[in-house]
């Protein structure tokens, strides 16, 4: 699963590169003399577009009329609009090979196989056309490895599956206790699990009129004496109702008993609110993102007043921030785009892989340590959670797995670091309910998992690796 391999060999990837990269023009768009009138326009049209959802209709629509031309062109239209999306890359992909295009379905192919990802391609009719070469049984060889399990992750606390339907989206640690903390956004309280892996209420003061709601986020201060949660009324949360849908606050709890120190309705902040992705700050208090206005704010001590501190209009998907050791620059997770860096003196963003050439999307949930980044990376097949290597605090020199394919694994939720580990949640059960929060007919509560993984796990074998691939460049003037 490693995305470098000492199994795999560099005359492999050598031979491979060399194979797709002398066909590699043939495959980037189709050629326009070959095109009707109607086609040429109808690309024109795509390539100016810019809508999405608007996109992938169209995309269904081409396939279902079997106009497979124009199927490919609105594909590769998504695919250079999201390149960071695998599955945007891996139906790209998909389209070539319906119209015969080699060169440019292998691409795509090897693209998400050599960033460590797997995907179902043999035995897919979509691949028929492409079958039957050395390139393509070694695609499919390669996603297979990448789909076996790797890591020494184990699970360490369970909720049993009748509590389990509360939603615990969010977790803490507590380490003065030794305890879990779960966030439930059904009922807005606030459980425990202690080292004797008892599961019981810790926080229950939510209240459907005045608040506080579902709990949305938590987070642990950064003096680790206190509690900050987040909570909103919305569809999930069992007391919604038409008077107090869309409004949301922050309360803060001392952390030892539960006491509450404050509650925050941060009134200055337009309606309507959804507060999410705390994190704590290092003087005390707290960043956290507006959902409906995508604003990230922080909420200093001994203030009642959120202090906005950066606007992120393109990024309609964040899902958690943090920042480096001197809060210079901020971290977001956009589950769509992938890895923004924001300077916060500049108030500039920027995407932290700027050459796209790896696949950064579906990460719910971000930890900075000792200059680099951790991330549960939901959102990709197979599920992981990897480390990224940071240069100067900016753009991801590498990245490598910590984590992939755990039995455990279904759709990964959100965690915390606790040292050497990070401790996440292995399956939510959040993709169960409908959008009233009810329990999709013909599914069922699981009993939910927290898993522990170390975040060092082979970590001089990646660094090591990573340097004899710049010796290598290096000597044969690859930059």
């Amino acid at each position: 699963m490693p995305i470098i391999k000492q199994t795999l060999t560099m005359k492999k990837l050598m031979l491979l590169s060399v194979l797709l990269f002398s066909q590699m023009l043939s495959a980037q768009a189709l050629d326009k003399n070959q095109l009707s009138d109607d086609d040429k326009t109808f690309q024109q049209e795509v390539m100016r577009a810019n809508h999405i959802p608007q996109l992938l209709q169209v995309a269904e629509g081409t396939l279902k009329k079997d106009e497979l031309n124009r199927h490919l062109m609105v594909w590769q239209r998504l695919a250079s609009l999201e390149p960071n999306n695998p599955q945007f890359q891996y139906q790209l992909a998909k389209a070539y090979a319906r119209m015969d295009e080699k060169t440019g379905a292998y691409n795509a192919l090897v693209g998400l196989q050599n960033a460590g990802l797997s995907y179902q391609v043999d035995g897919d009719e979509a691949f028929t056309n492409i079958q039957g070469t050395k390139v393509y049984d070694y695609i499919v060889n390669g996603m297979k490895e990448n789909a076996n399990p790797y890591g020494e992750g184990q699970v360490v606390a369970t909720v049993d599956d009748s509590y389990s339907g509360m939603l615990y989206e969010n977790i803490a640690y507590d380490k003065n206790q030794a305890r879990f903390l779960l966030a439930s956004i059904r009922s807005g309280e606030i459980y425990q699990i202690d080292k004797q892996q008892t599961f019981k209420p810790f926080i229950a003061d939510a209240n459907a009129e005045k608040g506080p709601w579902g709990a949305v986020d938590m987070v642990i201060s950064s003096d680790e004496k206190s509690l900050w949660v987040a909570s909103a009324a919305m569809p999930q949360y069992n007391g919604v109702t038409e008077q107090n849908i869309g409004q949301a606050m922050i309360s803060h709890y001392r952390l030892s008993d539960g006491e509450l120190i404050k509650r925050y309705h941060l009134n200055d902040i337009k309606t309507p609110q959804l507060f999410s992705a705390l994190h704590p700050a290092k003087a005390g208090g707290i960043y956290f993102l507006n959902v409906f206005n995508q604003t990230v704010y922080r909420l200093k001590p001994n203030s009642d007043k959120a202090e906005e501190i950066i606007e992120l209009p393109g990024l309609t998907a964040i899902k958690a921030l943090t920042t480096n050791k001197d809060e210079s620059y901020l971290y977001i997770a956009d589950f769509n785009k992938g890895l923004f860096a924001a300077d916060l003196t500049e108030k500039k963003v920027a995407l932290m892989d700027p050459g796209k050439e790896r696949f950064f999307t579906g990460i719910n949930d971000i930890f900075y340590v000792d200059g680099d980044l951790i991330g549960i990376q939901s959102g990709v097949s197979p599920a992981r959670v990897m480390r990224f290597v940071l240069a100067q605090d900016l753009m991801i020199k590498m990245s490598f797995p910590l984590e992939a394919s755990h039995q455990a694994f279904v759709t990964l939720g959100n965690g915390t670091l606790v040292n050497d580990s990070v401790y996440y949640v292995a399956n939510s059960q959040w993709e169960k309910m409908d959008m009233s929060g009810q329990l999709i007919a013909g599914k069922k509560w699981d009993p939910l998992n927290i898993m522990q993984s170390p975040i060092t796990f082979r970590m001089a074998e990646h660094l090591e690796n990573q340097k004899r691939m710049e010796e290598i460049k290096k000597k044969r003037g690859i930059k």
